[in-house]
């Protein structure tokens, strides 16, 4: 019975991980998640606010309208062992008591355990993040090796997309329905085709369509941010693969 017990402990801790991990996004939703990373590049900050149960950003209109902004910080991560890239986002003071573990350890050479202490949707949500284990020097070039997200591009793509897929009209309305365009869904369904299978399951399910011919068009531009993520990732996966040392 124990035995029984402790597999599907273990099963489900694989199910919530697959879940954190899906797609590009880092998320730990429910209290006590947590994650073991290495962080990677520089932060991307972006002043925003949270309106219709989202974060977008803050411009002038907003200013006018009486909003006040908040920061948010998106930093590339390497799940440890993994050393899938993936992008994690959180407000001010997360990334100031990550400013201050980065003073007293250096990122480069330590992974961290971030962990989520609060309920979903809990506004008083906060995160620890502690060293779990410190890199090896070889480790240490692996990580620093791995191509990273391109977060203002990224972001960028996420904005069109938004964009293009509220209605200002009929025209835009019509558009929210309407297929991808032909020339750009050939040129992801080229970009797959160059990928292993994992990565084509991986797009399927992000944008939850059967075959790229019936992506959106609103999430065009998305899917192509999204493709060139997937191209970069399993292009350094190649290169780590390779031998220097073969003839």
């Amino acid at each position: 019975m124990s035995t029984m017990t402790n597999m599907w402990e273990q099963t489900a801790a694989m199910a919530k991980q697959h879940e954190q991990q899906g797609g590009v996004w880092l998320k730990l939703v429910n209290d006590g998640d947590t994650a073991v990373v290495v962080f990677l590049g520089e932060p991307h900050p972006r002043d925003v606010v949270y309106l219709d149960n989202k974060f977008v950003p803050f411009d002038e209109k907003l200013r006018a309208q009486g909003h006040k902004s908040s920061l948010r910080v998106a930093l590339n991560v390497a799940v440890y062992g993994t050393r899938e890239v993936k992008v994690m986002e959180q407000a001010s003071t997360f990334f100031t008591n990550l400013f201050q573990v980065r003073t007293k350890y250096g990122l480069e050479k330590w992974a961290f355990e971030v962990k989520r202490h609060g309920a979903a949707n809990d506004p008083k949500t906060t995160y620890s993040i502690l060293p779990e284990c410190q890199l090896s020097s070889e480790e240490q070039q692996a990580f620093q090796a791995l191509s990273l997200h391109d977060l203002p591009k990224l972001y960028a793509a996420e904005a069109a997309a938004a964009t293009s897929s509220t209605p200002t009209g009929t025209s835009s309305s019509a558009k929210a329905g309407e297929p991808v365009d032909v020339k750009l869904a050939q040129a992801i369904a080229t970009a797959l085709k160059a990928l292993p299978r994992e990565a084509v399951d991986r797009f399927l399910q992000k944008f939850a369509v059967q075959r790229i011919r019936d992506l959106p068009a609103s999430k065009g531009e998305l899917a192509r941010a999204f493709v060139d993520s997937l191209v970069a990732e399993y292009s350094a996966e190649s290169v780590a693969d390779v031998d220097p040392f073969g003839s």
